[in-house]
């Protein structure tokens, strides 16, 4: 599974990923003396759990690489991975298909509709 770390702490939509370790979270938070989970806790824990995360291994960067290899992205609604977060990460492995001569390895069937 693909996620857009950074884009989700950039467009506030960390929450359901946040759900799903809230334990954890809830710690950073007490030791960050923090009344509720801010992007700023989550940034700290994902810091912690995986330095880069947000950065070099995020969908962005991580998925073009595959390249020329067979790589299909398939989603539709789900909290922890919207489909927006697929749009930048999508764009860059079209192109880095394309430069591998191997758009045909590549499908992306995230379209909610």
């Amino acid at each position: 599974m693909f996620r857009g770390f950074q884009r989700a702490i950039d467009n506030d939509m960390w929450q359901a990923r946040v759900d799903s370790i809230k334990p954890l979270l809830e710690e950073a938070r007490i030791d960050s003396g923090k009344s509720e989970i801010d992007a700023e806790v989550v940034i700290k824990v994902w810091d912690k759990i995986a330095p880069i995360m947000a950065s070099q291994f995020d969908a962005p960067y991580s998925v073009p690489p595959i390249a020329p290899r067979p790589l299909l992205l398939n989603g539709a609604d789900d909290p922890r991975c919207p489909v927006l977060g697929l749009q930048e990460p999508a764009s860059k492995a079209v192109e880095a298909y394309a430069e591998a001569s191997s758009a045909d390895r590549f499908k992306n069937c995230s379209d909610p509709s």
